[in-house]
């Protein structure tokens, strides 16, 4: 049986392209040398939060941790929990609501309601690996724990399944597939570097890498020919992502040699260390935590992704004594058997937080200071309550200031009827994105106004 993906290129090598409706069958058509430079990572919680669990009672600096963030202890002063936001922009308004809110994480854009065309906006990670790119070899990383084709198709009341298993696009209409395999993860970092090699046999593979992918540019002229305007934009957008493959090709040997390996908690090299499929989550979210920190360590890149599951995830935790299903718990009706099979796994999610935010502390960066000082992460939901489908009051914490951008340690309760977009777009100008956000004022909601509090 032939595969439905689509390729260039011949036997020397072969490049995935994203779906191309013109290529379809008819029935399925309907900055360099910095020395301590800004990260960001987006990471996504699915199905929701207990908000009365959640949310601190106290604003301000003075805030206790909450039930659900008692995991952050002893991080308290470098997080940011913000309440009252809400995602009215990313509201279908219709059946969809999982959906709808995973691709409005990062956008703060509707994402359309086909199972075939789909259509977002960029998300904010992609944003900010543009404003970077070619300072790192790797544009961007997207991972996660649970996988399945982020292309067409139904997921979630007639939205396509890229809208609930993407959070990165690269453009309205190119979601970023993640990685769910440790092994291949840290293969994508390190394809290729042999520290054995020498540098005349380093250098001879990363030109038979070039030349193959130099091959298939001949393909693509005549592959444009055949093309729509709206899969040609794609297709833009996708060889934007090859070029990226090139700096990461071409990116020297001595730069990777000069990011050790020998600290990780595990052995690369050994097969088993880094299984397809770890026994448990909490044994797969740390690994995948470790290959967060060490792609930030080695300045692979600056810009990162993570999500704990698809929206609506129904994945179960028997390492926590939980066998139904989040999604179904999510559900709760208010039963107490259910609300505190929930309310571990909400713990659960941000023990998970904590312990990249953690590594990331724990690990030296610049001069002086360390990961966590220099990055930002965002960690929200595509819900606020997954018992109503709400987007309003949305579970929001910030870990890290962004090399000092942002202000940590405190509870920032907004005005009733702030919006989602609105700290998106603040998030972008702490991380240097003035002039984007300026190119395109539609752009996470349209409201450019700062929320009060957050930058420095």
């Amino acid at each position: 049986m032939k595969s439905r993906r689509t390729f260039l290129g011949g036997a020397a090598v072969a490049l995935a392209l994203p779906w191309l409706e013109s290529l379809a069958p008819r029935r399925a058509r309907a900055g360099h040398g910095d020395d301590a430079p800004q990260r960001f990572i987006a990471y996504f919680a699915p199905n929701g939060m207990l908000g009365p669990l959640w949310k601190p009672q106290q604003t301000g600096p003075d805030f206790a941790l909450s039930p659900t963030l008692a995991g952050l202890a002893g991080l308290e002063d470098q997080i940011t929990v913000i309440s009252g936001l809400d995602n009215l922009a990313s509201d279908p308004n219709m059946p969809g609501h999982h959906a709808a809110g995973t691709a409005g994480f990062l956008t703060a854009a509707l994402a359309r309601h086909s199972q075939t065309d789909i259509h977002l906006a960029q998300s904010l990670d992609q944003l900010f690996a543009d404003h970077l790119a070619g300072r790192t070899p790797l544009h961007s990383l997207q991972l996660g724990l649970e996988g399945g084709d982020a292309g067409t198709g139904h997921c979630d009341n007639g939205f396509a399944c890229a809208y609930s298993r993407c959070v990165s696009w690269a453009g309205p209409r190119t979601p970023l597939t993640k990685v769910v395999s440790p092994r291949m993860a840290f293969d994508l970092l390190f394809a290729g570097y042999d520290p054995e090699a020498s540098a005349s046999e380093r250098e001879r593979r990363r030109a038979l890498e070039l030349s193959a992918l130099d091959s298939v540019q001949a393909d693509i002229h005549a592959l444009e020919q055949r093309l729509g305007q709206a899969d040609q934009t794609r297709l833009e957008e996708y060889l934007d992502s090859v070029r990226a493959l090139e700096l990461r090709i071409e990116a020297p040997a001595e730069a990777l040699a000069a990011c050790s390996l020998d600290e990780l908690p595990f052995d690369p090299s050994d097969p088993s260390a880094l299984d397809h499929d770890p026994p448990t989550a909490t044994e797969h979210a740390e690994l995948m935590a470790e290959l967060t920190v060490l792609a930030l360590r080695c300045d692979l890149t600056r810009a990162v992704s993570f999500m704990l599951g698809n929206s609506a995830s129904n994945r179960s935790y028997p390492e926590l004594g939980i066998v139904d299903a989040h999604h179904d718990l999510s559900h709760h009706q208010n039963d107490s058997d259910d609300i505190d099979d929930l309310r571990a796994i909400e713990a659960w999610e941000v023990e998970q937080l904590a312990y990249l935010a953690a590594r990331l502390r724990e690990t030296p960066a610049g001069a002086e200071g360390n990961l966590l000082d220099h990055t930002l992460i965002l960690m929200s939901s595509e819900l606020s309550n997954g018992n109503s489908h709400t987007h309003v009051d949305l579970p929001v914490v910030l870990a890290g200031s962004g090399g000092g951008a942002f202000v940590t340690g405190q509870h920032l309760a907004m005005d009733p009827g702030t919006q989602y977009g609105r700290l998106l777009r603040t998030i972008g100008t702490g991380l240097g994105l003035g002039a984007e956000l300026d190119a395109d004022p539609e752009a996470f909601g349209g409201d450019s106004t700062p929320l009060p509090g957050l930058l420095l």
